[in-house]
């Protein structure tokens, strides 16, 4: 069953993505500012926001299957589809990368719109797995969020809402999340300073304590430790997050 919260939670990805579209046109990207490196090894600016409209349309595609009752998977050409739509995708104008961007939010919002009870129930087929259709909503959610500050133009994890970073940080601190990723013989103790929460994870002999704000620690935990280094030192090194 979808959560209680689901209208809550579509009202908080359609607010991140009008900020993030209103964001897009004050900054008036131009080619040479697309072409720039994002805070993603090997990702310019361009193919970032291009894998955000893909991303869009695979929900969307997604999203329709659901509607008739079809597990249809997000990327039908797979792992290497979705990576040449990426690259091919980086090589267009700003121009024409932006409008995609705002195009295919679009398009995901009217499909959600049109979402039934029964269909948010519907299975749909993402990269790791089957997933309810509903968890749509979190997971875009998440790629809106995340994707932003890796375009380093002026919103860092810090500026994350609340919200967004309270129900994420816990699912990843869970042991059977965080232990694989942690460097072998290590365990972490985390410290969430600005709400006073704690974990700990693995049993290595060697103990590592990990302490800063909430958005510092899931910023980590996510993968972009850079981003994050000035406040948190230098945690461990983690596996890829998926």
């Amino acid at each position: 069953m979808p959560p209680d919260d689901l209208d809550r939670r579509l009202g908080e990805v359609r607010a991140s993505t009008a900020r993030l579209l209103d964001a897009l046109d004050e900054l008036g990207l131009d080619d040479d500012a697309v072409r720039a490196p994002s805070l993603l090894p090997g990702w310019t600016r361009a193919h970032v926001l291009t894998h955000l409209a893909r991303n869009a349309d695979a929900f969307t595609r997604a999203l329709a299957g659901a509607r008739r009752g079809q597990a249809v998977p997000m990327y039908p050409d797979g792992p290497d589809g979705r990576e040449a739509d990426i690259v091919a995708g980086s090589r267009r104008p700003a121009a024409e990368i932006v409008d995609d961007v705002v195009a295919s939010a679009r398009r995901l919002d009217e499909a959600w719109s049109a979402m039934t009870p029964s269909a948010w129930d519907e299975s749909m087929l993402t990269r790791t797995g089957v997933v309810p259709a509903w968890r749509s909503v979190p997971m875009r959610w998440r790629e809106l969020e995340i994707h932003r500050i890796d375009l380093d133009v002026g919103y860092g994890p810090a500026d994350w809402p609340a919200t967004f970073v309270a129900p994420l940080l816990p699912s990843l601190v869970d042991p059977e999340r965080l232990g694989p990723r942690l460097p072998a013989g290590t365990a972490v103790d985390l410290e969430a300073t600005d709400t006073g929460r704690r974990w700990s994870v693995g049993d290595g002999p060697r103990r590592v304590t990990v302490r800063g704000p909430s958005w510092a620690l899931t910023c980590w935990l996510v993968g972009r430790p850079a981003a994050v280094r000035d406040v948190l030192g230098d945690p461990p090194e983690l596996a890829p997050w998926a």
